[in-house]
């Protein structure tokens, strides 16, 4: 039977000199508790690196400014994705709020705050650092190292776990510090041993040979001498070459570098272009890249879109989107979250554009976004949008109109809720569908109250429809002059009492047959 696989919410850190930035994604992984249980035997080398990646998570944390603890440091709060990486549960999540309550838990906290604190309600780095050590306490009790440690390894790991404790008299003073101390794990040059004991040997041999073949040393030095000379050609040809694949090993590396540290200002970039808002610091980070191709065209999107407006060379402007959309097929497979941003930035690009064959792109990825796993609400909101204003491009009034009802159901702010209503009755009016929009009207008017605009929008409606009973509108009228006394001076109602033959005398309402 196949295990249901686990998915977190969790922290990301996107950091680059002095610009950091923490959000939040969903990855599936398991927390280390459970990790560990199901590896109960682990490589050496692996130990020491999940130490140190651990450690290396919460001084990025601590370096990030606003954020300066993380507060619930222990093996259930941190999640190994299931490739590997390792990230903190993002605890302001409501789907970790079990685990929140779990870590509330008597022997939890018991064993991972030190004595004097007994809930988790102060925050500090000396208390994450101790968390920590307890942490590191707890994988080395879990598992077996495979090779086992040798004593000058369990000496060091002891110490890093004491000291983070505050047991020992001396405390460390950021948890930078603790990953410097983690042991690198070097394996034992087999080769080398081996051929220590050959070389003995060797010379064993060399002695007895010597001694027989002596009467034959003119023959054997000429052939050393040949020999010497072809090694030496030898070495001159397998110079040559080593230098040529030093050479390809360092441009592969200074590539590798380039890229790196592209993939990390373009993370930020996007972090401040879709989640934050921020275009200067976005536009700042790209012209800090390498890959200027990419860098110019995103470049163009960003400026577009915070202006709301597509540049006047609209073919380059165009020409950019078709490279982004190209450019990020292979990136959109790499991740969930790679694959967002890139369906919001070619959604907002897209969109800015009015022919028909944008429309489509929108409504295309459009439907691939809603189907990306984890879409938080604010993401959603802003694709159903999207789709709403291709829907209306494309002539397609009614099913925008129903779109913009789906945004609706989410929107809290009252002015928004309005400005949808507004927009939904005009789009079913539009489509010929004077039964919704007289239905919206309703719906609107009934709970936002003081919306004159919806209410003078229903008495057109009703108005203009015969199948409507006169004294129906009359009554209607009545009930909307009676709530709101204004009404009877508002501009929009004198142009639909001459239109309509609407008159209004001493309380009482008549409207023309």
């Amino acid at each position: 039977m196949l295990q249901q696989k686990e998915s977190y919410d969790v922290l990301r850190l996107i950091e680059h000199g002095q610009l950091c930035y923490i959000s939040s994604e969903n990855v599936q992984g398991k927390t280390l508790d459970r990790y560990l249980k199901y590896h109960p035997v682990i490589k050496k080398r692996e130990i020491f690196l999940l130490l140190k990646e651990i450690a290396g998570q919460l001084a990025s944390f601590h370096r990030c400014r606003g954020n300066p603890c993380y507060q619930y440091v222990n093996p259930y709060s941190i999640v190994r994705s299931e490739d590997g990486r390792i990230y903190f549960l993002d605890m302001q999540s409501e789907a970790n709020r079990s685990k929140m309550i779990f870590m509330q838990r008597r022997d939890i906290r018991e064993y991972f705050l030190p004595p004097d604190e007994k809930y988790y309600q102060h925050a500090s780095k000396e208390l994450d650092m101790y968390g920590l050590g307890k942490t590191f306490q707890y994988i080395l009790a879990s598992v077996e190292a495979e090779p086992r440690f040798n004593r000058r390894e369990e000496y060091r790991l002891q110490r890093i776990i004491s000291k983070a404790m505050g047991i020992r008299s001396t405390h460390y003073l950021n948890v930078s510090e603790i990953q410097k101390q983690i042991p690198r794990y070097e394996e034992k040059d087999r080769d080398k041993i081996l051929n220590n004991k050959g070389k003995r040997r060797k010379k064993v041999c060399i002695t007895v040979v010597l001694s027989i073949v002596f009467g034959g040393y003119l023959f054997i030095n000429a052939w050393e001498n040949a020999e010497k000379a072809n090694q030496r050609e030898m070495k001159r040809t397998e110079s040559s070459k080593s230098e040529e694949k030093k050479s390809e090993k360092s441009d592969d590396r200074i590539k590798k570098k380039i890229y790196e540290r592209d993939e990390e200002y373009l993370e930020l970039a996007l972090a401040y272009f879709l989640n934050v808002g921020d275009m200067k610091k976005s536009l700042k980070c790209l012209n800090q890249m390498e890959n200027q191709t990419l860098a110019v065209n995103l470049k163009r999107l960003i400026k577009a879109y915070e202006k709301q407006k597509v540049p006047e060379e609209e073919e380059k402007f165009a020409a950019s989107l078709a490279y982004l959309e190209n450019e990020w097929k292979e990136r959109s497979m790499q991740s969930e979250e790679k694959k967002k941003q890139a369906i919001q930035c070619l959604i907002r690009g897209y969109g800015l554009l009015d022919d028909k064959e944008s429309s489509e792109k929108v409504l295309n990825l459009v439907e691939e976004g809603l189907k990306t796993d984890y879409l938080n609400d604010s993401a959603k909101r802003e694709l159903l949008q999207y789709q709403a204003s291709a829907l209306e491009k494309e002539e397609k009034k009614e099913e925008a109109a129903n779109i913009y009802a789906e945004i609706l159901e989410d929107e809290t702010e009252p002015g928004k809720r309005e400005e949808l209503y507004k927009k939904m009755v005009q789009l079913y009016e539009t489509a010929g569908r004077r039964d919704m929009a007289s239905d919206t009207c309703i719906q609107g008017i009934k709970e936002l109250g003081e919306a004159e605009e919806l209410k003078l929008t229903h008495i057109r409606l009703i108005c203009a429809d015969p199948s409507v009973n006169r004294d129906t509108c009359a009554l209607k009228i009545k009930e909307y002059v009676t709530e709101d006394t204004e009404l009877l001076e508002n501009a929009e109602f004198k142009k639909l009492q001459k239109e309509y033959g609407i008159k209004a005398e001493g309380g009482n309402i008549w409207v023309r047959t």
